[in-house]
């Protein structure tokens, strides 16, 4: 996936990726993850871009490493009762103010046919600050929850999302 050379007065950065090929990117657009995510507490810049194959996922792409690419998807799609308990105190990095959007993500592994979410680690999002942190549930959730081959449920998709964020 190439993005066109914007004109010359909006400022993009080039990133060279194994998944996607070289992609254009306006930094604004980009989200910040302050702390990082686990076990990449470095790559601190991220792109999330549109699975043009799967309008349920997602992709986290490093802006500083090619070959960090981190497929996600909406929890709540496939698991309507899934909330995620956290602190006050881990959310402080994302800068929530009243009536602000929070999105839920959740990482994907696995091949086609048993693919599995991790519902302990959720990625949150603040759309409108462009902000990020990866959080450990205060509850008794899955690493590796099982993701229904069934169609997701009607909630936003992780592409909508993708656009909402653009």
């Amino acid at each position: 996936m190439t993005r066109p050379l914007p004109d010359s007065e909006t400022p993009t950065m080039r990133i060279d990726t194994q998944q996607f090929g070289t992609l254009q990117i306006n930094p604004d657009e980009l989200f910040l993850f302050p702390q990082g995510l686990i076990g990449m507490e470095s790559l601190r810049q991220w792109a999330l871009l549109p699975d043009l194959t799967n309008p349920a996922v997602a992709w986290l792409q490093s802006a500083s490493r090619g070959d960090r690419a981190i497929p996600l998807v909406s929890p709540r799609a496939f698991f309507d009762d899934y909330r995620v308990h956290v602190t006050r105190r881990e959310l402080g990095c994302l800068h929530l103010q009243a009536g602000a959007e929070l999105y839920i993500l959740t990482t994907i592994s696995g091949h086609v046919g048993r693919l599995t979410t991790n519902l302990r680690s959720p990625l949150l999002l603040n759309l409108s600050r462009r902000l990020g942190c990866q959080v450990i549930t205060g509850d008794d959730q899955p690493l590796q929850q099982p993701l229904p081959l069934a169609k997701p449920s009607n909630q936003i998709s992780v592409a909508e999302l993708v656009r909402q964020a653009a």
